[in-house]
Formats: structure tokens, C-alpha cells, sequence
């Protein structure tokens, strides 16, 4: 990797098509089981999963399942799809297809062909993990005596976010929302503080208005990568 290394930081990005190097790369990802994630249907499906196994000589890449079956179900419909991960503060993107569910160690796996190359990204900023529109990811907000919900619409592991509600609450710049229940069917709510970064007015599909803000969220690094993990449908 260290060829590979000096490449990536004299041009920011990187298409890998050698065998040896895209082995490397994604060993690299197995042995550390960073998150590795597809959008599927159009967006509405993100599957998250990890690498559990990188046969070159098989000619495949064999992933975990996710833990929501209709993920699986969305990947193993697929004739191929196109899967990200960052580790080490690069982003790698490839694509495999020919998706099946085998067995790996006695447990379910999904194996698909080893990819034909290997996007390699300089990161500047935690990724924005976008939430897809099918999954319940919101909060409870206290603002002084008054509390409303709003949706979280994206969120990163290093705790920059956006939220949507209604357009009748007033927030500013530079507002910090304390006790903030984030709220996911799959586990128990993380209370996290917002700071208010902006507000804009936007108009929701149906053709109501509604702000969005950009907030940070300052809770636990665990319940952050709890909650990233949980919004796959995680996207």
C-alpha cells in the first residue's frame, strides 16, 4: 500500500486496476471490518456490512449480511452494486456483481465477483451519510418549555448533521439544543446536544414548507457510530 499511498497523496484520487493493489486495499478493509455500504433501489435501500472474506484467486469478495433482511433481499436482487468505505481517512469505492447467498463459517454470507477496479478517494471531512426516506431516524427536541420532532436527514461519524421540521419553530444560528432524544425503532434513544450551525427554508415534496438545520451533534463516539450504522435500512 505504501506505493499506492504516495500515489493517492500527489493526485487526491486514485482508479485501481491492479489485481495485487485492490487486494491489498480490500484485505486492509476486512482485517479492520470497517463499515462497507450500498445504495440500493434508487436510494431508498443502504445496505451496511462489512468484508468477511477477499478470494482473488476464487474470483469473488464474500460480505456479512445485513441485519435487516429486506437490505439483503435488495442487494440479492441486484445485478450489481456499488459499495463505499472509509478507513485510514480514504474512501474507496467499487462495484461487484452476481450477488448469492452462501455459507461462510456456518453463517449466512453474500458472495459477489471480485471488482474489476477500485476507486481511491483523499478524504478532507468525515463522509455524509444520507438517511434514506424509509427509515424512522428522528428526535425530540427541548426548546425551553417547548418541545417538537424533527428528522434527521443525514448524519457523519464525526457528529455534522441536518435535521427537517416544521417551518412554524424558530431556530438560529448558534442555538445549542440540550437533552436532544434521538430516536431509532432498533435501540434504546441517545441523548446528544445540537448546535445550530445554519437554517434554510426548503419545501418538503408535498409542497410544504419546513426548515432544515445543520447542526452538530455532540454525544458519545459509540452512540455517533451506533446511530450511523442504524439509519441503513445504512442509508
Amino acid at each position: 500500500m505504501s506505493d499506492l499511498s504516495s500515489r493517492l497523496s500527489a493526485t487526491g484520487r486514485l482508479l485501481v486496476r491492479s489485481s495485487l493493489e485492490m487486494r491489498s486495499a480490500l484485505r486492509t478493509m476486512q482485517h479492520s471490518a470497517a463499515p462497507v455500504t450500498a445504495s440500493l433501489e434508487s436510494g431508498n435501500v443502504l445496505f451496511l456490512s462489512r468484508l468477511l472474506l477477499v478470494d482473488e484467486a476464487g474470483g469473488s469478495v464474500l460480505l456479512a449480511c445485513s441485519e435487516f433482511k429486506h437490505a439483503n433481499s435488495a442487494l440479492l436482487a441486484s445485478r450489481s452494486a456499488t459499495f463505499s468505505c472509509n478507513h485510514g481517512g480514504v474512501h474507496y469505492e467499487f462495484s461487484a456483481g452476481e450477488p448469492r447467498e452462501v455459507q461462510h463459517q456456518g453463517q449466512p454470507a453474500i458472495a459477489l465477483s471480485f471488482p474489476s477496479a477500485l476507486m481511491v478517494i483523499q478524504r478532507r471531512s468525515d463522509a455524509r451519510f444520507v438517511v434514506p426516506p424509509s427509515v424512522p431516524l428522528s428526535c425530540k427536541v427541548s426548546l425551553g418549555p417547548v418541545s417538537f420532532d424533527a428528522r434527521i436527514v443525514d448524519i457523519s461519524a464525526g457528529g455534522l448533521g441536518a435535521l427537517v421540521y416544521d417551518a412554524k419553530i424558530a431556530l438560529e444560528p448558534g442555538m445549542h439544543l440540550r437533552r436532544t432524544r434521538i430516536r431509532h425503532p432498533e435501540r434504546s434513544p441517545v441523548l446528544a446536544e445540537l448546535e445550530v450551525r445554519y437554517v434554510t427554508r426548503i419545501t418538503l415534496p408535498g409542497g410544504l414548507p419546513a426548515h432544515r438545520a445543520g447542526c452538530k451533534f455532540v454525544a458519545g463516539s459509540r452512540d455517533l457510530e451506533d446511530l450511523v450504522r442504524l439509519f441503513v435500512t445504512q442509508g
